[in-house]
């Protein structure tokens, strides 16, 4: 960087990762970043995958890594979030040696391939789109920015990162805060690119090439380039000719994405309405050389002849560039599906090998498609068990259940004794209210005796009922 050469990046970490993966990033609040827990050796083979396609730089999967996003999402510690940023350095680290191993040595055009150590802005922590829109630098204070900047890029220096990406930045509040924090580790190199909304603009509004030329100015030895990534491939050259007209040369770095809209309500739009970015490479490359190609355009211009030959040769050129720009990417696609199946034949072979086929047991090839789905509705699954942990765990307490179980279990043999109590008591009720109407009839009865009784005893008394009551007898005086 900034002698002249042109280093190729690698690509998208979440697209090529799902070739190795059965689920995908899109959505998740840690984006390929929970692979490092989850899935740390296809991390390794996609970090193998760029290498081994011709990449220069690979990039650590720490783009929206960070201590409080593993807390919150994964539910670990701060220092098991920091030691899963030390783990995406040694995966990369890994990738190259392995890459190197294979290579004898001896990598492509005798280039030691760099590991840039990714950090994303804010806003991706923020999961709400706003690293495309820098809607939060209105809100939230460089000290807090700087804060949550730290721990990642100190974790991502010591464990021996060879530069960093600071990447996808939306505004110059945040360029200026990660530039001051780059100042703290004087041995530290990083290139900064933007994120930008349109040809001319960042994100948050802010002019491209003014925003440039101050963050360059502003710490020119640590910077080893400027640029735009994450945007239409079509606004490139604008953003990026005559930023160097008239002034040393700022290094430059670009790496947009398909050229596909973002919108926060229902994500990435327009898929069908953009060019490949082959289109667009060549004018990439041209930027930095107009001056001189205006100069060799006086000579041949000056010499009759020379024009009409240099236009033959370059139409010559340009096909035969387009031939092998065509035949990189056969070979791209031919060598991507020859390591899928290469890594299917491999868990077929092993499967093979732990268990003979037969008919009980079933084809393992239907049991491998069958398992791959299985894992595909287990993640889904997943995901949904994740989501109603984070919409509830913080309003449903936890519950002690083998002790409620039990408690339950005693209530239950407690309501069964006081139905069979409340059953005999019933029964007692039944006795006590018979012999209540009993003694009732009978009370009935004597009131009924009493009354004759008191008729017969007034004025004479009926002796052949009475006389038994009265004593003396019918002849007493």
């Amino acid at each position: 960087m900034g002698d002249g050469k042109v280093l190729v990046l690698d690509g998208g970490f979440s697209s090529q990762i799902s070739c190795h993966v059965s689920t995908t990033a899109e959505g998740d609040p840690l984006w390929s970043a929970r692979f490092l827990q989850t899935n740390p050796e296809d991390v390794f083979h996609t970090h193998l995958d760029f290498l081994c396609a011709g990449a220069d730089v690979i990039s650590t999967n720490t783009y929206q890594a960070s201590v409080e996003g593993f807390v919150k999402h994964l539910g670990v510690s701060s220092e098991e979030g920091l030691g899963l940023i030390r783990l995406a350095v040694d995966l990369a680290e890994r990738a190259r040696d392995t890459y190197l191993e294979d290579n004898d040595g001896t990598p492509r055009r005798n280039l030691k391939p760099l590991i840039a150590g990714s950090v994303g802005p804010y806003g991706a922590y923020l999961h709400d789109g706003s690293e495309y829109l820098g809607n939060y630098a209105d809100k939230i204070s460089s000290e807090t920015m700087k804060e949550w900047h730290k721990p990642r890029i100190k974790t991502l220096l010591e464990s021996g990162v060879d530069l960093l990406a600071m990447e996808t930045i939306p505004c110059f509040k945040e360029a200026e805060v990660l530039i001051n924090l780059l100042k703290e580790y004087p041995s530290a190199k990083a290139w900064l690119s933007f994120s930008c909304k349109d040809d001319k603009s960042l994100a948050h509004g802010e002019d491209f090439q003014t925003t440039v030329i101050k963050c360059w100015e502003a710490n020119p030895k640590q910077l080893l380039a400027l640029g735009v990534n994450c945007c239409a491939p079509k606004v490139v050259s604008n953003l990026l000719r005559g930023i160097n007209d008239g002034r040393e040369p700022i290094p430059l770095v670009t790496y947009p994405n398909s050229g596909e809209a973002y919108c926060p309500e229902i994500g990435w739009t327009d898929k069908d309405k953009v060019d490949s970015i082959d289109k667009y490479v060549h004018e990439w490359l041209d930027l930095d050389k107009t001056e001189l190609k205006k100069e060799i355009d006086k000579v041949l211009s000056s010499v009759p002849g020379h024009g009409k030959l240099r236009f033959e040769l370059r139409d010559d050129k340009f096909s035969d560039y387009l031939m092998l720009m065509r035949e990189r990417d056969a070979r791209y696609t031919l060598y991507h599906e020859n390591l899928a199946l290469e890594l299917k034949c491999k868990e077929l072979v092993n499967s093979s090998q732990c268990h003979q086929y037969n008919e009980e047991q079933g084809d393992p090839v239907i049991l491998r498609i069958a398992l791959d789905r299985c894992r595909e509705q287990l993640s889904a699954t997943q995901s949904k068990l994740k989501k109603m942990i984070d919409d509830y765990s913080d309003t449903v307490p936890r519950r002690e259940y083998d002790v409620l179980e039990n408690k339950h279990n005693e209530l239950n043999k407690k309501l069964d004794t006081l139905k069979t109590e409340y059953e005999a008591l019933e029964n007692c009720y039944r006795r006590v209210v018979a012999q209540k109407k009993s003694l009732q009839e009978e009370l009935s009865e004597i009131k009924e005796r009493c009354r004759e009784l008191e008729r017969a005893g007034t004025p004479r008394p009926q002796w052949e009922i009475c006389a038994d009551f009265i004593a003396g007898g019918r002849d007493s005086k």
